[in-house]
């Protein structure tokens, strides 16, 4: 029986790396066919600890003899590993907080600043320095191996990944999935009936076609109806800026306001609990600083933002946390999520179809640079991951969006690679969320002291020195 080795990077990840590992133990064939190693790695002792537990526990409930170990060290859990599966983000949400109300300051009207925005840049050069530490290592220790990706901003880190390293990377998202439901409420289908076609730029993608699994009929007519149908404030936040994009493009996107709303400059009209999202009081509270809170975040626009209770319970971050390490074997069921199917079909050589994946474009998507990361449809089998050619191409306008994100993939890796404030504030100022040129350098100097512990250290640079 062959041996495969499965590395966790980021174990301590709730939601990927619990969702990865459930997967993998309800996999018939990963535990009859293969003598599965899982590595579980994370810089946190006491994280990586947590999650080896719980993974033992449910391995032993279902009777599978993987073998399970859990380090600190990076080079020792990637070495000769077939498949690297990363999810990392240090203080998530305290940096997080930064990247979303620091720019508005500023005047940027970002809603967001987790994959797009001005907010985005500096998530994405926080990751960059230890995701091409991933990428760099598997180069001396497996360097055959995929990495694959559930770490944000997904589309301007795997595009670093694959540009400045000879890994194979794919990044994974399942915004498009939740595209889908959106599509279903609104057809008043079953989403399992649904078939799609689409793509663009992660988090910020279109569906190009919308049909009947088992007729191929065209559904876009029957949408379109039950569209203009349909209640003009019903879930508002989550779907107000999707419908309008639909009117305006003639594609309907996904995932939601909450990231599509990253790219462009009119989000906040589509927005109305956005006051509360950046709600604080400046007299009580020094956001940030030792002992004060970290702002309350509302992740999806879906979410009910204008229903908060007095007193809540059970539900903080905490609570939520120690909930999810409390092993019930009733309660493990498949994430839904692409890794492990994608393990199975590269290993075994089967043949799947994959509504999403982040990477080099190389033609995918007409109008779009080859070597832009793009999201759209792929083919699985034992020759790895491949593209699929959109049929229908995208509109003007979403490519030229686009391709204003792909100059600002450009300048964060070279920012990056030069230590330059400068090239940052390039790709700030190209934004159609940034602030004013004065308003940006005093946010660029500000988030650089304020993250200085994570950020790679940046200068400014002008004049010969950029050429």
């Amino acid at each position: 029986m062959n041996k495969m080795k499965v590395s966790l990077i980021g174990a301590g990840s709730i939601s990927f790396a619990l969702g990865a590992l459930q997967d993998l133990v309800l996999s018939k064939r990963l535990k009859t066919e293969v003598q599965l190693e899982i590595a579980l790695m994370d810089i946190s002792e006491e994280n990586v600890n947590r999650t080896y537990t719980y993974a033992t526990e449910m391995f032993q409930a279902f009777e599978n003899p993987a073998k399970i170990w859990q380090t600190t060290n990076l080079e020792e859990a990637l070495r000769d590993s077939h498949f690297v599966i990363v999810a990392i983000e240090r203080e998530r949400y305290h940096y997080w907080s930064q990247d979303f109300h620091i720019p508005r300051r500023y005047g940027s009207k970002q809603i967001y600043g987790e994959n797009g925005g001005p907010g985005s840049m500096f998530h994405t050069l926080r990751n960059m320095g230890p995701m091409l530490e991933i990428a760099k290592t598997m180069e001396r220790v497996c360097p055959d191996a995929w990495f694959i990706n559930y770490t944000n901003p997904e589309a301007k880190l795997v595009e670093a990944i694959s540009k400045l390293t000879s890994i194979k990377v794919v990044g994974l998202c399942h915004g498009l999935d939740m595209g889908i439901h959106q599509l279903a409420e609104f057809l008043e289908r079953d989403a399992n009936e649904i078939g799609v076609e689409g793509g663009g730029l992660n988090h910020f993608g279109f569906f190009t076609k919308i049909y009947d699994k088992k007729t191929g009929e065209d559904l876009y007519p029957l949408f379109d109806q039950k569209e203009k149908e349909a209640n003009a404030l019903a879930q508002f936040d989550h779907l107000g800026l999707s419908r309008t994009m639909y009117r305006t493009y003639g594609y309907y996107p996904y995932p939601g306001t909450n990231h599509i709303g990253e790219y462009v400059s009119y989000a906040e009209d589509f927005y109305a609990g956005l006051s509360l999202l950046y709600r604080y009081d400046p007299i009580r509270e020094k956001l940030w600083e030792k002992d004060s809170r970290v702002p309350d975040f509302v992740y999806s626009a879906s979410s009910h933002v204008l229903d908060k209770k007095l007193f809540p319970k059970d539900d903080s971050y905490e609570q939520w946390t120690e909930q999810a390490y409390v092993f019930k074997k009733e309660n493990v069921q498949r994430s839904h999520e692409y890794a492990i199917p994608i393990i199975e079909a590269i290993y075994f050589d089967d043949e799947i179809e994959l509504n999403a994946v982040n990477m080099q474009n190389n033609g995918a998507i007409k109008g779009l640079p080859d070597d832009m990361v793009v999201e759209t449809q792929a083919i699985v089998n034992g020759n790895g991951i491949s593209l699929k050619p959109m049929t229908v191409e995208l509109p003007t306008a979403i490519i030229g969006t686009i391709h204003i994100q792909g100059t600002i993939h450009k300048l964060l890796i070279e920012a990056f690679l030069e230590k330059s404030k400068t090239k940052l504030l390039q790709a700030i100022l190209l934004d159609p969320q940034a602030p004013t040129y004065y308003q940006a350098c005093a946010m660029i100097d500000e988030m650089c002291e304020l993250q200085k512990e994570i950020l790679p250290k940046l200068e400014w640079k002008s004049g010969e020195e950029l050429q």
